[in-house]
């Protein structure tokens, strides 16, 4: 059966005082993720079954894995691969989180947060948005991936409705839609209200869980994303220092708005999301109240108040402008302030863009202007200042005379140069510092690995890597067909060249006669008789140079060849007996007899030669037969015979 997934849910929960504008209320610590991490949230994974019947999730407290609890920065613009929605909520400045992912295994996710309701905050409402990642395999319900999001009365262990969600993955869920990507359907952003009005005083638990299918086959996975603000106003309602207008925004994700003049709700000033304001016809003090409309099945039908205040904007800081090492971080800005929230720019030179005082990166090579906007969360005012980094570059530029690869017992005359004449250097060998080396210059004695480091006004950098290298040499070496040859007839020159390593090599025959060759084997056609030298000249290609030299005898008369006597003394000298076949195409037999015509020696490969002795034993001085077999050039079987003296 074919797979179909469902696609993903990204939650954003905003907490917001209703009637309560005149309380001062900022959320719990880092319940919208701003320290970047999961700070005073529970981190849990586990396993998904089916017992009697019912989807059971068993999870523990492991902390946070980064596969399952993954921080999305709200720089993040990538969208998810299945339902092409942002990864990161959209229209908020806080962190989102994925929980869960789009592995298989019947893994299960969560993430807890407990709070409870200030008991003076009488007047409390809940917003959170949501979309959901599943994969529908078809099994039975019970069976498949989901999605769950619940709050929860912790006193009686309630949940509240038109808040508490769960999602098990079926083509048949109102507000799907099919994706283009392996038959998914996908619920895009919706936003979900709750009046929490009763609750003031009582402690609330947030909980997301995510889980695959009971198998090892399909996934669940969502995107949760906490806003920053609980104070019970919409943010942004404030008239700030010098301004005549503002724009109070209401949650987005609704079926409809409708904004009214004043608590009476007897002239409605708009239905949008949004609404402009002046400070003539609204002034500071008024309360707009805004009617939000879920989508049919996604929520309850809540009232959210904006009140229009005056607000100073905040004293943004950036730091005093600062010259520093190119190679080194600096920190701006200033400590945090609980109730502001800060966004960095450009925040891609900067260890994060969303805290008070980031560090610079390292290796800025031109001055830098940073510029800080701080938010007043409690106002939504904010403000900018900027501070300018000059970092000092330090000029590693360098140079080299002489080569960086040496043959052997080839002496070193390299010259390695820092550039910056302005600077100092200190030498480096395989980064150990050379003894004596506090110069610019350095004459490398030894084959290895050099560097300088160099300081420049303070700072300090490294120049590039030098690496003097010993080439392999190479050991040429060659094999003639036979040491004496027909004339006008082909020599085969065979090379045995041999090198270390990969190093290529080229390759230079000479002969006595004034000609040459460059290929790797070569033959010649000799067209006069006598003795010809033949040298090989072998050339690595790090220039390393070697050579080697043989002689061959080009005869007229291109008969086998063998001596009127040997002497098998072992003194390296004519201690063997053996044909030599010129003129000939193969050897079939050589065979040597005594004076009784006992065999004391025979072979039919060719090369092979008679040392003199029969049976392991030498034989005596004395005169001996020898016949000869070979095949001719024309093919034909060709017999010689003759004697040869035996002298110890």
């Amino acid at each position: 059966m074919g797979k179909q997934i469902t696609i993903c849910c990204c939650i954003l929960l905003t907490l917001i005082g209703k009637h309560a504008y005149t309380q001062s209320f900022l959320c719990p610590p880092n319940i919208d993720f701003s320290s970047g991490s999961f700070n005073n949230w529970e981190c849990l994974t586990g396993t998904v079954s089916v017992v009697g019947g019912n989807n059971l999730v068993a999870l523990t407290s492991t902390g946070e894995l980064p596969d399952r609890h993954q921080l999305i920065s709200p720089t993040n613009n990538q969208l998810d691969p299945y339902g092409q929605f942002p990864q990161h909520c959209p229209n908020s400045g806080s962190y989102t989180v994925k929980l869960g992912n789009d592995k298989s295994g019947h893994e299960a996710e969560g993430l807890v947060y407990s709070f409870t309701i200030p008991s003076n905050n009488t007047s409390f409402s809940l917003l959170y948005r949501y979309a959901i990642v599943l994969q529908d395999p078809r099994h039975s319900k019970e069976e498949q991936p989901r999605f769950r999001a619940r709050i929860i009365d912790v006193n009686d262990q309630t949940e509240i409705s038109c808040v508490s969600f769960d999602f098990s993955a079926s083509g048949q869920l109102p507000g799907f839609k099919p994706s283009q990507v392996n038959e998914v359907i996908y619920k895009d952003w919706t936003s979900i209200s709750v009046d929490l009005s009763a609750y003031a005083g009582k402690a609330i638990r947030l909980e997301f869980i995510t889980s695959d299918c009971v198998f090892n086959e399909h996934f669940g996975y969502a995107y949760i994303n906490i806003a920053s603000i609980c104070n019970g106003r919409i943010f942004g309602n404030n008239y700030c220092d010098g301004d005549t207008a503002t724009k109070v925004v209401a949650p987005d994700g609704f079926r409809r708005y409708a904004w009214y003049a004043d608590t009476t709700f007897s002239r409605q000033l708009g239905n949008a999301q949004e609404l402009l304001l002046n400070l003539n016809s609204t002034p500071v003090g008024t309360v707009l109240p805004v009617i939000v409309t879920p989508y049919p099945g996604y929520g309850c039908l809540d009232t959210l108040y904006a009140a229009i205040g005056a607000a100073q904007k905040p004293n943004s800081q950036a730091g005093p402008d600062k010259t520093t090492c190119s190679k080194t971080t600096v920190q701006l800005g200033t400590l945090p302030t609980g109730a502001y929230s800060y966004s960095w720019t450009p925040g891609n030179k900067l260890s994060s863009p969303f805290i008070a005082n980031p560090f610079t990166v390292v290796g800025l090579l031109n001055p830098t202007q940073f510029v800080v906007r701080t938010t007043d969360l409690l106002t939504g005012c904010a403000d900018s200042d900027s501070v300018t980094i000059t970092p000092i570059v330090v000029d590693t530029s360098s140079s080299v005379v002489g080569k960086m690869n040496y043959c052997p017992k080839e002496t070193l005359s390299t010259i390695l140069s820092v550039n910056n004449t302005g600077a100092s250097a200190e030498w480096f060998r395989d980064d150990v510092a050379i003894a004596g080396t506090n110069s610019l210059t350095c004459s490398p004695q030894v084959v290895g690995r050099y560097w300088a480091m160099i300081t420049q006004s303070g700072c300090t950098d490294t120049s590039r890597v030098f690496t003097i290298h010993q080439a392999p040499l190479p050991k040429p070496g060659f094999s003639i067909s036979k040491e004496i040859e027909c004339l006008n007839e082909p020599v085969v020159f065979t090379n045995k060249t041999t090198i270390t390593g990969n190093e290529p090599v080229s390759y230079l025959w000479r002969f006595s006669d004034g000609t040459s060759s460059r290929q790797l084997n070569t033959e010649k056609v000799f067209k006069a008789s006598g003795i010809y030298a033949i040298t090989l000249v072998a050339t690595s290609g790090t220039d390393c140079i070697d050579s080697t030299r043989q002689q061959v005898m080009i005869v007229k008369d291109c008969m086998p060849i063998m001596p009127g006597g040997f002497t098998p003394n072992s003194d390296g000298k004519n201690d063997e007996l053996r044909p030599i076949l010129t003129g000939a195409k193969a050897l079939k037999r050589f065979t040597v007899y005594n004076r009784w015509g006992d065999i004391v020696f025979s072979t039919t490969r060719e090369g092979s030669a008679w040392d003199g002795t029969n049976k392991g034993s030498p034989s005596p001085t004395g005169v001996f037969v020898w016949i000869v077999e070979y095949i001719a050039k024309n093919n034909r079987i060709v017999t010689q015979s003759g004697t040869v003296t035996l002298i110890r």
